[in-house]
């Protein structure tokens, strides 16, 4: 059994050339993410495989036999680094000309927007390029994307794709909240090529008389805007047309919240996100279309060019997500080969090349969840599926086409599992009928909005059609909603750190083998998993209980202060913020810590000063006594919040202090004020606004 196991991953390995690409590849990329290595060195080490390739070509052909496995070593070593430095290559700010590297605070910038416009709460949001520099008279050409934010005011409402501003204003590194348990969004942004940040005001800019945007993006822009229309006129301003945007186009912002929460607790968020199902169904519908051209070369050929017109339209227009550009590429290989080389390849070479070729392009991609989810749940079907499948066998129609849902719901989950726990800290446990509810009525929803889109000029059909597709998403949307709201519908705050995913991933592993391969040393290997998991959440448990800090959060406007001992945590700040969404941020940090509210006997707060474990922290967010005291104060931590002090030099008459800390409702005025200030005394500070949250663990 064993040497069939190994003679089936021999096979796997020969005949699927780009698994022997992709694996190396993507090993250079995670090194190179992990621990960041120059360009020389890189160069110097991929000149150690290339000179082993030439040399082993002068070897004597008895001791080339002897050892023929060793190029394919230097050739994976060679993959290896050209991941590692395609990844250093993908980096904008390596390049020549990036802004960054020459703009000042006195420096004009040249700025084109780079996408539609979207309306928040407070602000409007876009992405900008940033074409020129003004600098020594002169403009200074360059290259680089920030986050745009405008105002809500009238002047720049009008704002559209295309559009050229003139800004002098200096833009501000993106950063994370620092906070625990925090979405890395600094991280995401990254994997954009985003840095940068500007946040505009009218005063702040000049916008120019001409519209320079990409007349392809326009068209998209343009496309868009009609199927928008289109669906608001004849589904209505509801949720309903909401859900109708995001699953036609992968349009977003329309969506009600309280939907996309439920569709998250039970597990269906791809229905609402753009993905391979989409693009499978209308690849479907095109070769249905089209099957009525001969089998002939010229005929196939125009098959060929249609299918992938259509294809890459649809994936432009829903934005080029991970999850449809691995399908687009994917169908793309597959119609190549079957119309235009007439040739079938194998599935997991295309899925492997596919892979291959979107981390050339973008080699962030490997550390996009939706690209890892996506490649994952292709995979587990793949794989899984029909073993599933056959495990029982249904002699009705209607029942078989239940099992095949089931079935392939089952296969979908079993490889995403790990990595949905690592990302969310969630399962789901009603996905199975959520899916067989979702799945066949969001299919025929898709079908419908495309028909509705052709009816638009027949006000007539295209009303009723409209409302019925408006009943249609409601009774799927209250039906998803009600299973999530049934008794034990979602397991939260489950820890799966990268080891523990690592782990569940070497168990499946182990159990595919024993179950598919008949690999009977499998099931040691999965026991083996399963004791390295229990003994990583052994550990996380374990430092949980002797932990032992102070935190203060990175909550704008506000002050939230945690003291956290063993498994118990204090808060001490404005207490009004757990009636506000700041208060999520704070949620998902206890539940990083694995933490619960309590009482600490360490724990002792007198007004504005907290004393904890032998640390004193004081508050202040007014002005200081009219009189100073006989003696100072002795205190750790001083917090200033609320722009308290508009001069802080007089601290050190009333207190005595080791460090300052600035806390993140201060303005950015007074905060750059208070570092000058501290730079002048020699004075010790910590900025939360810059730094992100302030966490003194103890000994």
């Amino acid at each position: 059994m064993h040497f069939e196991s190994t003679l089936f991953v021999t096979m796997c390995w020969k005949r699927i050339p780009f698994l022997r690409i992709i694996l190396p590849l993507l090993g250079g990329i995670s090194c190179q993410l992990l621990l960041p290595l120059s360009p020389v060195f890189l160069l110097l080490l991929t000149g150690i495989p290339v000179s082993g390739l030439l040399l082993f070509r002068l070897l004597p052909l008895q001791w080339r036999f002897a050892i023929g496995w060793l190029p394919g070593v230097w050739i994976c070593m060679l993959l290896f680094c050209c991941g590692s430095l395609l990844l250093y290559k993908a980096d904008i700010r390596h390049r020549k000309g990036f802004f960054g590297q020459s703009a000042t605070d006195s420096s004009l910038l040249l700025l084109r927007v780079n996408e539609a416009v979207q309306e928040k709460p407070r602000s409007f949001k876009t992405t900008a390029r940033v074409i020129a520099v003004y600098e020594h008279h002169q403009w200074i050409p360059v290259n680089g994307y920030l986050l745009l934010y405008f105002a809500r005011d009238s002047s720049l409402a009008n704002i559209v794709y295309g559009d050229e501003i003139i800004v002098r204003k200096r833009p501000e590194m993106i950063k994370n909240t620092g906070n625990p348990g925090a979405f890395d969004y600094r991280q995401y942004c990254v994997t954009q090529q985003l840095y940068h940040q500007l946040y505009l005001r009218a005063e702040d800019c000049y916008r120019l008389s001409r519209n320079r945007g990409n007349i392809i993006h326009r068209l998209l822009l343009q496309a868009q805007g009609y199927c928008l229309h289109n669906l608001k006129q004849y589904i209505g301003n509801g949720p309903e047309a909401g859900m109708a945007e995001a699953l036609l186009i992968g349009y977003r912002p329309d969506l009600d919240k309280t939907v996309v929460q439920a569709y998250s607790n039970t597990g269906i968020v791809h229905v609402i996100a753009i993905s391979g199902m989409h693009l499978a169904l209308l690849y479907g519908t095109l070769l249905w279309c089209l099957q009525w051209l001969p089998a002939h070369k010229w005929a196939n050929l125009g098959k060929a060019v249609v299918i992938l017109a259509v294809l890459w339209g649809f994936a432009l227009l829903t934005g080029a997500s991970a999850s449809v550009l691995r399908s687009a590429v994917m169908f793309t290989g597959i119609t190549i080969g079957r119309f235009v080389l007439e040739r079938h390849s194998s599935i997991y070479n295309t899925l492997a090349a596919s892979a291959t070729l979107l981390l050339c392009t973008n080699p962030y991609l490997a550390i996009d969840a939706g690209f890892q989810l996506s490649y994952l749940a292709v995979l587990s079907i793949l794989l899984f599926y029909q073993p599933l499948y056959e495990l029982w066998e249904m002699r009705r129609r209607w029942a078989d086409l239940i099992w095949q849902m089931i079935a392939l719901s089952l296969a979908a989950q079993l490889m995403t599992t790990p990595v949905s726990l690592f990302y969310f800290h969630q399962f789901p446990n009603y996905f199975l009928p959520a899916n067989l509810v979702a799945v066949p009525l969001s299919t025929v929803i898709i079908y419908g909005e495309a028909i509705l889109l052709f009816l638009a000029p027949f006000r007539t059909p295209a009303v009723w059609l409209g409302t019925a597709l408006k009943y249609a998403i409601r009774y799927m949307n209250v039906s998803v909603k009600w299973l999530g709201e049934l008794p034990y519908a979602l397991i939260t705050n489950i820890d799966c750190s990268l080891l523990q995913t690592a782990c569940l991933y070497g168990i499946i592993a182990a159990l595919a083998a024993w179950w598919l391969l008949r690999w009977k040393t499998g099931r040691w290997w999965a026991l083996l998993g399963v004791w390295a998991f229990l003994a990583a959440q052994a550990y996380r448990t374990t430092q949980r209980n002797i932990q032992c800090k102070i935190i203060v959060y990175n909550v704008a406007g506000y002050t939230a202060i945690d003291c956290v001992q063993g498994r118990q945590v204090q808060f001490a700040g404005d207490d009004s913020i757990w009636q506000l969404p700041a208060a999520a941020s704070l949620t998902a940090a206890r539940n990083d810590l694995g933490v619960h509210p309590g009482r600490l006997p360490a724990f002792q707060q007198y007004k504005h000063c907290i004393s904890f474990q032998g640390k004193r922290l004081l508050m202040i967010d007014s002005a200081l006594p009219a009189y100073l005291p006989k003696t100072k104060l002795k205190v750790n931590y001083i917090l200033l919040t609320h722009n308290a002090l508009p001069d802080i030099k007089s601290l050190n008459a009333w207190y005595e202090f080791d460090t300052l800390i600035f806390a993140a409702s201060n303005s950015p005025r007074r905060l750059e004020k208070w570092r000058q200030a501290c730079d002048t005394l020699g004075w010790k500070y910590y900025s939360i606004e810059k730094e992100g949250a302030f966490v003194h663990s103890f000994p």
